[in-house]
């Protein structure tokens, strides 16, 4: 004879409603995130006019801004040289210069660039290594041109890239203009950059942008403030543009090729995320006092939930596992969760015998997410990397 579950005492029945409660907060918070918050981007882009640039448009018979294209490089030997050749091949109907910084190199970068060096190259050796903040810097304060086009050493441009991303720019009300980055293959990173850029779409017809992507970015020469080397420049330059009144929109045609990496990612996301909470809380009081609550609602939405995404998924698993006994919706969100894991372990498996395809998406989704979750940690313990290893090395 089946035994009768007892009738839960007050503590007890306390304690169940917290746990439901925080299943559905955590539950809410992650669909909000992944889900929902497009939804709000286009109800909030509805209400307003269409933004020049975002497609491409500009005014009319403006002329193209001279460009100053800014390379902060360390130990990029295997990449340099075609980093400049690819520059010097590119097409832009007006003046463009490519300025690489060397942080302190303990290669050939330095000598390899001042061999390529011409009238729309220069280089600036820094002797010691001190972060790519200061190198961005240096190369921002050495730069003549109008606009500041800041790009990665591995990030080859395609032919029109400088054309499409200067273009918006003739539009004065827009202040910076992000380029997209393509990943070869079909890999997690190429799936999760075609989010990215769906998000940052979207937010761009808000005048607003979550962040620039680092392999491509225009940026207007006035509104640059010299970098804490601390703070990540494809992040903060964005909230700069905010604070100063002028917009920031996504150029989906201008593209730059990267590769990605699996077995790399890890690290370099838990160094991103850090730099970026470090930005984020340090200028959001700024934002507050200004008023900028479209700008705070982008970032908190696309940033900081994200961040979180592997401590609410920790807390939504265990209050399924203590739920799951009363039956109903607990258990077949256990059982969902029990086969995400599985698929989940699968993909390990398969990323420790060189795999890199879609069976090991679902590992490399939690594991992204966890490197995210502890950048976060480490900008609130203070250990914010100013200086790392680059990911070819």
């Amino acid at each position: 004879m089946e035994e009768k579950e007892k009738p839960l005492n007050g503590d007890a029945r306390r304690g169940t409603q917290i746990l439901t409660s925080l299943f559905y907060i955590s539950a809410f918070l992650l669909m909000y995130a992944y889900v929902l918050y497009p939804v709000v981007l286009i109800a909030l882009s509805a209400w307003q006019p269409r933004r020049a640039g975002s497609d491409g448009d500009c005014a009319a018979g403006a002329p193209a801004p001279p460009l100053s294209i800014i390379v902060a490089a360390y130990n990029e030997e295997g990449c340099i040289a075609q980093k400049i050749e690819n520059f010097l091949s590119c097409r832009y109907s007006g003046e463009a210069e490519m300025i690489v910084v060397s942080d302190g190199s303990s290669d050939r970068t330095a000598e390899i660039a001042e061999s390529m060096a011409c009238e729309r190259v220069r280089v600036i050796r820094q002797p010691e290594r001190r972060g790519k903040g200061v190198a961005v810097n240096a190369g921002a304060n050495a730069a003549r041109g109008e606009v500041l086009v800041f790009t990665d050493a591995n990030a080859m441009f395609a032919a029109d890239a400088l054309e499409k991303v200067a273009r918006p720019l003739r539009d004065k009300s827009i202040g910076l203009v992000t380029g997209v980055s393509h990943y070869s293959g079909d890999s997690i990173g190429s799936v999760y950059q075609r989010y990215e850029q769906m998000l940052k779409g979207l937010e761009s017809r808000l005048g607003l942008v979550a962040g620039a992507d680092g392999a491509l970015y225009a940026l207007r020469r006035d509104l640059f403030k010299p970098l804490d080397p601390a703070l990540i420049n494809d992040f903060v330059h964005p909230i700069i543009a905010s604070l100063a009144g002028a917009q920031s929109v996504m150029a989906g045609n201008a593209i730059a090729l990267e590769e990605f990496s699996a077995a790399g990612e890890f690290a370099r996301q838990v160094r991103m995320v850090s730099q970026q909470a470090l930005v984020y809380f340090r200028l959001l009081p700024e934002l507050i006092a200004k008023r900028l609550w479209r700008s705070i609602l982008v970032l908190t939405s696309h940033k900081l939930l994200r961040w979180l995404t592997a401590p609410l998924l920790a807390i939504g698993v265990i209050a399924t596992v203590s739920l799951a006994r009363y039956g109903g919706t607990f258990r077949v969100v256990l059982g969902m969760e029990i086969l995400f894991a599985l698929v989940a372990a699968i993909g390990r498996v398969a990323i420790r015998r060189g795999a890199e395809g879609k069976a090991t998406f679902a590992y490399q989704f939690i594991a992204l997410n966890c490197a995210q979750a502890i950048g976060l940690w480490r900008c609130f313990s203070g250990e914010v990397p100013v200086v790392w290893k680059p990911r070819n090395l």
